[in-house]
Parts: structure tokens; C-alpha cells; sequence
């Protein structure tokens, strides 16, 4: 340990045991006395008023006012770090060991008013989240590292849970963790373009050896505000009632999509009602519906029905005999994502 955490130990102990002899502290951090005597002689040269009583019931304190003093952390501080630690650990954060021991050194250098306060607000706090979504702490560590220090990935990819994984060569921008679910913000090679994959789909992840850069004027914040607030908030007025039925795995599918989490007002095992805006209900929905073929039924609204028979029935006379006759002909944009 440096011998600058040395001489905070002291201070700590000092602070929240009162007086404690050279031998106690030296017991307490593994150290001999005259270890001890050097860390007292620095921390009184550093300005800290450190205390020396001789005879039986002697050794060293602080003073009163400077143990009183708001030196460290003040109660609502010390919840605040607590609670921070209870929502980091449910929202998945791949780091919570080191996380859990920093919290346990900070309470261990409490006094007992300290630590009694800190406990009443505590054991009535708890943090609950879904039990599915979870990502392995190995591979949000690499993601988290990749992003931090520019490093191109190969990670394997589950387009659906459970499906095949699918190599993608990645440079990682950025995660974000919505609604207790991970996401990674990164460039994917295959696709030349910015793209949104789901940490607990990521089964892999494998530097490649190279490295990017990020651009300097690329803002995570910004990019999700761009990208996924598409769809205005579903209390506005307009709002539209979407009622969907199909195979069970099809509706999870459609409640996990990033863009419709907050849309879902109903869920059933094989059925979902949500809540969309006019714009999304006619630009991106209907060809987001027709990648789930006849798994999804659309039951209302019948305007909804009538859009995507009329994307499809597009598609049938596009892709159907003598459709495409010139190559100057333009194409269709593709329905997929």
C-alpha cells in the first residue's frame, strides 16, 4: 500500500476509534510501531493536529473540533454512495466487486453514530430488477474496455435470443443501459454504418488487434436522442392504440425493441396493446411489422392492417414474375432494419 493510503488509514482510525495507542494502529495495519511513529510525525508536519498523551490510557487522538469537522462525508453523501452501489448492482455494472469493496473500506472507517445513522437509512432501501437481460460481467468488461481504449471487436451476435450467433466486426462507441438492459452503440463493419445491439444477445466478444478512433464529434447522448427517439411521448394527444397477437416469442421480441419499451401499455403471453404517434404508426411500424411474417396479427387498428397489406402486396409485385425489367429501374428500400 503507498504510503499516502498509509497515512490516511491512520487518519481514519484516528477519526473513528478516538485514542489508540502506536501499537493498536500498528496491529490494525499490519505494521511495525516504528512504522507507526513516521506516519504520525508526517501527518503532524502536513498540518493535521494529532494528539500524544503519555502513561496508561495514553496515545494518540484528534482533536475534538477536527474530528467533528465535515473532513470526509457527511451522512446523505454516505447514503447517497450506498444507494448509487444497490443500483449499479441491479442495473448489471460489470465492475460491482471492486464497487462493493470500495463501499465496504469507506464503512469501515465509520465511527458507530456513523454507522448506525447509515444503517437506518439503508435497510429500508432495496433495488429490484427483472430477472431476465442478463449480461455476463466478462463480456461487459471487454465492451467497456474496448470503448475506453479504442479497440475493434469480433463479437458473436444472437439477432433473437436463442438464435444462431452471427460474427460482427464492431469498433464500440459507446454502451447505455435503458430500462435495466445494456446496449452497445457501435460501427459495424458488415454494415458500414452506426448500429444497436443488445448486450445479453452478445454470447462473444474478441479484440481483433486493431484500433479506431472515435470522432471527436460524436455524442452518445445525442446519437441516442437521434436515433431512438423517434416516437413522441404515447400521452401526447394523437396517440394511437395498437393491439398485436402472435407467437409468444414474436410479441417478446416486439416488447424488448428498444423503440417500443415505453409504448407497451398491455402484455399478454400472445397478445400486446400499445400506444404509438401518428409518424411512427405510418413511417416505421408497418415495415417492422411485415420481418415477422405471419407470426404477428395485427387486430386493430384496421388502418394499420390496410398499410401493411399495401406494403406487401408492393413487395409481392416487385420480387413476383417479370416485377424488375430494367436495371435503371429504382429499387425498393428494404422493409428490415
Amino acid at each position: 500500500m503507498a504510503k499516502s493510503d498509509q497515512l490516511l488509514s491512520v487518519l481514519w482510525l484516528l477519526r473513528s476509534r478516538g485514542r489508540m495507542t502506536a501499537e493498536q494502529l500498528a496491529d490494525e495495519l499490519e505494521t511495525s510501531v516504528r512504522t507507526i511513529y513516521r506516519y504520525i510525525d508526517a501527518l503532524c508536519a502536513s498540518g493535521v493536529p494529532v494528539e500524544a498523551e503519555s502513561g496508561h490510557g495514553g496515545g494518540y487522538k484528534l482533536p475534538k473540533t477536527f474530528r467533528e469537522a465535515p473532513l470526509f462525508f457527511a451522512i446523505d453523501e454516505l447514503k447517497a454512495m450506498v444507494h448509487a452501489g444497490l443500483f449499479a448492482e441491479q442495473a448489471g455494472y460489470p465492475y460491482i466487486e471492486p464497487l462493493r469493496k470500495a463501499t465496504s473500506k469507506m464503512q469501515s472507517r465509520l465511527s458507530e453514530e456513523q454507522i448506525e445513522q447509515l444503517q437506518r437509512h439503508i435497510s429500508g432501501f432495496e433495488v429490484m430488477r427483472p430477472a431476465r437481460h442478463r449480461t455476463e460481467d466478462a463480456v461487459l468488461q471487454e465492451l467497456e474496455l474496448a470503448v475506453a481504449e479504442g479497440r475493434t471487436l469480433t463479437i458473436r451476435y444472437e439477432k433473437w435470443k436463442g438464435g444462431e450467433p452471427e460474427p460482427r466486426k464492431v469498433n464500440p462507441y459507446g454502451l447505455v443501459n435503458r430500462m435495466y438492459k445494456w446496449y452497445l452503440i457501435a460501427h459495424c463493419h458488415l454494415r458500414d454504418d452506426m448500429r444497436v445491439f443488445r448486450a445479453d444477445r452478445i454470447v462473444g466478444a474478441e479484440p481483433t488487434g486493431e484500433s479506431f478512433a472515435r470522432p471527436d464529434t460524436f455524442s452518445l447522448r445525442d446519437f441516442m436522442k437521434d436515433r431512438f427517439e423517434v416516437m413522441s411521448d404515447s400521452k401526447e394527444s394523437g396517440a394511437v392504440t395498437v393491439k398485436l397477437q402472435g407467437e409468444p416469442q414474436s410479441i417478446t421480441m416486439i416488447c424488448d425493441n428498444w423503440f417500443l419499451l415505453d409504448h407497451v401499455i398491455e402484455r399478454q403471453e400472445r397478445e400486446v396493446t400499445l400506444k404509438l404517434d401518428e409518424e411512427s404508426l405510418n413511417r416505421f411500424f408497418p415495415r417492422y411489422l411485415l420481418s415477422f411474417g405471419g407470426n404477428v396479427k395485427i387486430v386493430e387498428p384496421a388502418e394499420l392492417r390496410r398499410r401493411v397489406a399495401d406494403i406487401a402486396m408492393e413487395l409481392a409485385r416487385y420480387h413476383g414474375d417479370g416485377g424488375y425489367e430494367s436495371a435503371d429501374e429504382p429499387r425498393m428500400s428494404s422493409p428490415y432494419r
